[in-house]
């Protein structure tokens, strides 16, 4: 028989995973936006829509980093 904190530690480790891969396809998709942004700005904009793309990017290494 397996004990019931096996089971709620499997199910807690799996919707964590689940979380953590929902939040990296959104952090991905979001580096995708800020390069096409980037692209399509205005020349005054232009170092605003880099910072941005560049802390998105920062983010995105440190989701893939952990996990």
């Amino acid at each position: 028989m397996i004990a019931y904190a096996e089971v709620v530690r499997a199910r807690r480790i799996r919707t964590t995973r689940a979380v953590h891969a929902a939040c990296r396809r959104i952090i991905t998709q979001s580096v995708e936006s800020a390069r096409a942004a980037l692209v399509a700005a205005p020349v005054d904009e232009r170092a605003l829509h880099a910072a941005r793309l560049e802390k998105l990017i920062e983010l995105e290494a440190y989701a893939t980093a952990i996990g």
